[in-house]
């Protein structure tokens, strides 16, 4: 029987491929990304921590699967103000989720080897890296 679609038409799954690039605090798994959506796991080195950085268009949720890290963040005001805004240290474990939305600064320091799945929702951001020293916690 013929159909009046063509296979074009009609959504479908797929099977990928990840990639992966080293990091000075460790290394970034990128799993794959579908439309806007984008997952990747971070493996974070212990005592290692990453650029302070925050994404204009893209929000994300980050999962502690294992390890502890912290994590230190601010709003979107702190772009505005940053002599009087200050960021907040956050304790994060295995289990625990936190959540980033677009314009909110933030950093990640590893207390212990740690990996994090991060999920983003806009996989072409570009983040906006701050140019100060990062300070160790």
């Amino acid at each position: 029987m013929s159909s009046k679609y063509s296979n074009d038409e009609y959504k479908t799954a797929w099977k990928g491929k990840t990639s992966s690039k080293q990091k000075a605090w460790g290394q970034e798994i990128t799993v794959g990304s579908l439309h806007q959506i984008q997952a990747k796991v971070l493996l974070l080195n212990a005592n290692s921590f990453t650029t302070l950085k925050y994404y204009p268009t893209k929000n994300e949720v980050l999962f502690v699967r294992t390890g502890a890290v912290v994590v230190r963040y601010s709003s979107e005001k702190y772009l505005s103000y940053p002599e009087t805004e200050e960021l907040t240290d956050v304790e994060l474990h295995a289990g625990d989720v936190f959540f980033i939305q677009s314009s909110c600064p933030y950093q990640i320091f590893a207390k212990t080897d740690s990996e994090i799945f991060e999920i983003g929702d806009n996989s072409r951001a570009l983040p906006v890296r701050f140019d100060e020293e990062s300070q160790e916690i």
